[in-house]
């Protein structure tokens, strides 16, 4: 029965890599048990892959009846670890394959020669060699038919050579326990180099006597016990630099290493490279006919994953001391960088922790504990204590956001603008109310002067004091001159509450005035305060007046003549002022003069108080978070 070759090829190998070619050949050759082989690539230049030719050659047992029979039949196999459809790929690359082999026969040496394309039909040509000493094969390909070549690498001896050592590892490593041998070379001849890129004209070789003595553990996993078949890893680690060798984490099937790449984007050491096989009776055949899926369900591929990958881990870090050192630091700084993420940071890894990926994974289960907590219809006791410390953990990444604020007031310094400072605090033109209190936590930094201030009605951020009155009072006439630059309105809503409410006017300036600027902030205080008398105590029940500017000497000693120092990391001054209505006020409130509370603060009390309080409140959240963690 004949067969469409053109079809059969696009069937099975609709998209395979071109270094399968040389895959293809090498089993061939280990199949005929050939100890030695030579691959041979000639091209003009790489941009001209229709000049390319590649010769192939091992001293095998030759293409013999029964090796031809089968090679002139698809999927007529010797055993179930091979597919029968290899030769295939040959024609997806080339148009033209010879094929010139001796084998010997009635002790007889007998060249057999064929011509492999889309219409071979099982034709050959045998002849009888009197001259002959030793069997072989040799493979000439001919008539690139692709457009081009997609990697440098598929031409290059040191890159072909390290593709099939890796590629057939587990046979090679079987070979040399049997104390047999295998010479491999492969060379690249062109006529235009490309230095930068290292194609140039050149050969590489590799011999048994190169590869590593491998460690061998047996796992033991009770998940393992499901697949029914004892499996083992065998492992190398190197500790010298060797810039050629690569990184192989593979699984064995068909006596091939299929690579899994679990070390692909895990941070090592240049200094040690990392061979890892595991190896099973049961992955045997676990591969689809073209040697480029993995027959296995996606569940036992990532149980095998998984378990490989902490066998990995636990080898690397014991092999390794100096990468669990460094992880062992680089956790600790993220805990302290992000202590509502503290145990929440990846314990096993392979190779040294990259932090970007280690804060992400951290997140995700933060996010993933929250929606766990949310939809949970009851709270077991467990439950109730997992969700006290999610509410610590969210509060500590609160607390860690005040700290960025508190920090950048640290900063600031006279060439910055007094509107720096006022955005820090509210960002001007802004008006906010309670029922966006959450929506607004990041952007209303009340908490700087105190944390009672968080349970405002409304905060207004550079509006005129009759917008102001307008959220206390419905007075028509409110005068609307004077700028107040952020006013609280907390305690209750005026809507609902059957009290007169609590105000707050903050006056700021800019660092680097003078002394006389600086004392200006007295009277504007003052002048807001004349404004709101006329609505206290009806609609204001108490009003806290705050000037925030840098206090000098001179200020300071001026203060200390009238204000009262008050307890703080920095400067604080506080004085009832007896403020005078104006006439518009006097003749509503019918009193001559009412004391009002000011305080005028330095930019140092403004920071360094709200840092103190936010320090306690993050150390009581991070030590309840670490606990919560180490117990669990």
């Amino acid at each position: 029965m004949k067969i469409n070759l053109r079809k059969a090829v696009n069937r099975f190998f609709s998209n395979p890599s071109f270094e399968m070619i040389y895959s293809e050949a090498m089993a061939n050759a280990l199949d005929a048990n050939a100890t030695v082989m030579s691959i041979d690539i000639s091209i003009k230049s790489f941009d001209q892959p229709e000049s390319m030719t590649i010769k192939i050659q091992d001293n095998g047992d030759g293409f013999s009846d029964e090796n031809f029979q089968r090679f002139s039949s698809l999927m007529n196999t010797k055993d179930s670890s091979h597919k029968g459809l290899g030769r295939l790929i040959f024609l997806k690359y080339f148009s033209t394959i010879k094929f010139d082999s001796i084998f010997k026969k009635d002790k007889q040496f007998i060249k057999r020669s064929f011509l492999f394309n889309e219409r071979f039909d099982g034709d050959k040509k045998d002849d009888v060699v009197e001259t002959a000493s030793t069997t072989g094969a040799n493979l000439l390909f001919e008539s690139f038919n692709n457009i081009q070549l997609k990697a440098y690498d598929d031409i290059i001896p040191g890159a072909i050579i390290t593709y099939l050592k890796n590629y057939f590892l587990p046979r090679l490593y079987a070979v040399k326990q049997a104390g047999g041998t295998f010479d491999l070379r492969v060379s690249l001849n062109t006529e235009k180099d490309n230095p930068s890129k290292k194609f140039i004209s050149s050969v590489s070789s590799f011999s048994l006597d190169e590869l590593p003595v491998l460690q061998e553990k047996l796992l033991e996993n009770q998940e393992l016990d499901l697949f029914k078949s004892e499996f083992k890893l065998l492992y190398y680690i190197d500790s010298s630099y060797n810039e050629e060798m690569k990184n192989v984490t593979a699984i064995c099937i068909d006596d091939r290493a299929i690579e899994l790449n679990l070390l692909d984007n895990q941070k090592l050491p240049e200094s040690h490279k990392f061979i890892f096989l595991l190896i099973s009776e049961y992955l045997n055949e676990k591969i689809d006919d073209a040697r480029l899926n993995i027959n296995l369900s996606s569940n036992e591929l990532d149980t095998l994953k998984r378990i490989f990958f902490d066998q990995i881990s636990e080898i690397i870090s014991n092999s390794v001391p100096a990468i669990n050192e460094r992880n062992v630091e680089t956790r600790n700084r993220l805990s302290a960088k992000y202590p509502h993420l503290d145990g929440l940071f990846p314990q096993n890894s392979v190779g040294l922790l990259d932090e970007s990926k280690s804060i992400e994974i951290a997140q995700n289960k933060f996010f993933k504990e929250q929606k766990e907590i949310l939809n949970a219809e009851t709270l077991s006791d467990e439950m109730y204590d997992r969700s006290l410390i999610q509410a610590s953990r969210i509060l500590a990444e609160y607390i860690l956001y005040r700290n960025k604020i508190i920090q950048k007031l640290k900063d600031v310094d006279s060439k910055d603008k007094e509107k720096k400072v006022h955005d820090l605090i509210v960002p001007m033109q802004k008006t906010l109310y309670s029922e966006n209190r959450f929506e607004n936590r990041f952007i209303n930094n009340a908490w700087l002067l105190d944390d009672k201030y968080m349970t405002y009605q409304t905060v207004l951020s550079d509006e005129n004091i009759e917008k102001l009155i307008n959220e206390i009072t419905d007075d028509k006439e409110a005068p609307s001159d004077l700028r107040p630059d952020i006013a609280f309105v907390f305690s209750d809503d005026i809507n609902t509450c059957d009290h007169p409410v609590d105000v707050v006017v903050v006056e700021l300036k800019k660092k680097g005035l003078d002394f006389l600027d600086n004392r200006t902030v007295i009277d504007q205080m003052k002048q807001r305060a004349r404004r709101l008398l006329a609505y206290y105590p009806s609609k204001i029940q108490r009003m806290w007046f705050f000037g925030i500017v840098e206090i000098d000497p001179e200020l300071r000693l001026s203060l200390e003549e009238e204000w009262t120092p008050l307890y703080s990391k920095g400067d604080v001054f506080y004085k009832e002022e007896e403020v005078f209505p104006t006439n518009r006020e006097l003749k509503r409130i019918g009193t001559s003069k009412i004391p009002v509370s000011m305080t005028i603060l330095s930019f140092d009390a403004l920071w360094k108080d709200a840092e103190s309080r936010n320090d306690m409140f993050l150390d009581i959240l991070k030590k309840s978070i670490q606990k919560y963690s180490q117990e669990n």
